[in-house]
């Protein structure tokens, strides 16, 4: 029996920071939409993985969901896509994704993979699920460029510095974010707690549950659309990757 992988793409965000009518996973990235890049990069990673029974599980809102079905009925009906219904909260959401996984085994892979990340490229998600062959937990992430600094902010609201780490120890954390099944169980109750539901990223669940986490090294262009800025970009990114690989899209 094959090894499954499930994906589950948070896609439920309700994009405030950019402004403007259209949800942030519908803008056109060089003729698709956000989201369909994304999938574009996974059913090109499934390609290359055919011992591998790959699903995917889209976590959005009743509100955007008949927009994603249209999408992936025109673009990638060949994929194995179902659908959960997002929560109030990032750990909310993808719990509901968990419960949404049907029949996986204990070494089976979930990778957890924002929806609005969609320069993420085959060769980073491979890296992920390499990495879940020796570690619990596998996560992609670059080093940090820039200088650091803590501060100290005062009631007023006034910022200052009290010191600057070293810059070297610290990473940058993206996705997709990876577990085995069996250690994914095992942060189910920390997913429906409190502090669980003030997580930014589930690398801090597994923190808190005591799981043993690698990273492995990414790339900077996996950036997540939340801004104008980014839409800008993440076009510019992909013209460059044309230009050094015009017969891929």
């Amino acid at each position: 029996m094959n090894r499954k992988c499930y994906f589950l793409i948070p896609a439920a965000g309700s994009g405030k920071r950019m402004g403007g009518p259209i949800p942030k996973l519908l803008i056109d990235i060089c003729g698709l939409p956000v989201i369909a890049r994304t999938l574009e990069s996974i059913s090109y990673y499934t390609s290359l993985v055919p011992d591998t029974d790959c699903r995917i599980i889209l976590i959005t809102t009743p509100d955007l969901k008949p927009q994603l079905e249209d999408i992936v009925t025109n673009y990638y009906s060949y994929l194995d896509i179902a659908y959960a219904e997002g929560g109030a909260t990032r750990s909310a959401s993808v719990l509901s994704g968990i419960r949404a996984i049907d029949d996986a085994g204990p070494d089976d892979l979930v990778l957890i993979h924002d929806g609005a990340r969609c320069m993420i490229t085959p060769e980073e998600i491979s890296a992920v699920c390499k990495g879940l062959e020796k570690s619990p937990v596998c996560a992609v992430a670059v080093p940090v460029k820039d200088t650091l600094k803590k501060i100290s902010r005062s009631k007023s609201g006034k910022v200052t510095v009290k010191s600057t780490p070293d810059r070297s120890d610290f990473y940058a954390i993206q996705t997709p974010q990876g577990f085995r099944y069996s250690e994914l169980m095992k942060c189910l109750d920390y997913y429906e707690s409190e502090e669980g539901a003030l997580a930014t990223d589930d690398t801090f669940i597994a923190e808190k549950c005591g799981l043993k986490i690698t990273l492995v090294e990414g790339k900077y262009s996996n950036i997540k659309i939340t801004t104008p800025e980014d839409v800008a970009v993440a076009r510019e990114i992909l013209r460059l990757r044309w230009e050094n690989s015009p017969f891929e899209d």
